[in-house]
């Protein structure tokens, strides 16, 4: 689940983010927004979630118990591939590798990854590291409590080639009609910059219930929403999802406290959901 940062530096050589002209990212909180996003993408074979759940739960485990520096929020796919993300926000690329640099640096650390890691080779059919930049002006409302949230609803959006402006200046336009009809919406949105095709933006969805996916529609059809757009507006939005648009993928998550290592504060916002339960015991071996 977690790649060595010398790893990383291979994957990132030569890459950079693309970003319109006047575009600028500022800082964010960093329990919901940080600049830099580390997502751990593991892709589970058939048959092995409930097998690969208990691993990564003694995985946390074993960390929180050794006072791991490494952070991360792990969820998994209720719609969409049968998946498991792992979620490490960051100030900087620096920071990052200060992390990395102790986690490599502890012998004991280094065996349980081994461990680990090793145990998940039957498990997995794939993974994968995706290092994606926050990118403030295509967001909205994005400084949640996430703490709070439960799932996270996350559209994968591949934009064509030569593209990305008219993506993005069409979601400025669609940010200025949500703030004109004060929808009750948040999202954040991160550009991949390594990991995953060029052009790939992330959009977070945090949600408190699955409940709030069902108000989606609703929501954008009735009429201040509908005037805020304009019928030139909605004219744009399709033009843009059909020329910039290569293609989109929603998937939702359920957060997955047993397979998270998280900072006191964070588990202190609400002990009940966010306090990690005991490994599951391994299975007694009938004489």
């Amino acid at each position: 689940m977690r790649i060595p940062v010398h790893a990383l530096t291979l994957a990132i050589l030569g890459i950079t983010s693309v970003v319109p002209a006047g575009a600028q990212t500022q800082p964010a909180a960093p329990s919901s927004t940080p600049p830099l996003l580390m997502i751990y993408r593991e892709e589970v074979r058939p048959g092995k979630t409930a097998a690969h759940a208990v691993n990564e739960t003694a995985w946390a485990a074993a960390f929180a118990k050794g006072g791991a520096p490494a952070r991360w929020l792990g969820m998994t796919s209720m719609a969409g591939p049968s998946e498991a993300w792992f979620l490490s926000g960051h100030e900087s690329w620096e920071a990052f590798e200060r992390v990395e640099n102790a986690m490599q640096a502890s012998a004991a650390f280094t065996a349980d990854e081994e461990k680990f890691s090793s145990a998940e080779s039957d498990l997995l059919s794939r993974t994968s590291i995706i290092a994606a930049a926050f990118r403030p002006a295509l967001s909205f409302q994005s400084g949640v409590n996430l703490p709070q949230m439960r799932y996270m609803q996350v559209d994968v959006v591949r934009v064509k080639p030569g593209r990305i402006d008219e993506f993005w200046d069409t979601w400025e336009m669609i940010i200025a009609a949500h703030t004109k009809a004060k929808m009750d919406e948040r999202w954040a949105v991160y550009q991949v910059t390594a990991g995953m095709p060029a052009g790939t933006f992330l959009f977070f969805y945090p949600r408190q219930s699955l409940a709030e996916i069902d108000k989606g529609g609703p929501m954008h059809s009735a009429a201040a929403y509908r005037d805020a757009v304009g019928e030139s507006g909605r004219a744009r939005v399709r033009e843009m999802n059909a020329n910039a648009v290569e293609s989109s993928t929603t998937m939702v998550f359920r957060f997955a406290p047993n397979m998270s290592t998280l900072d006191k504060s964070w588990i202190d916002a609400d002990p009940a959901f966010w306090t990690p339960k005991p490994p599951p015991a391994p299975a007694s071996k009938k004489k």
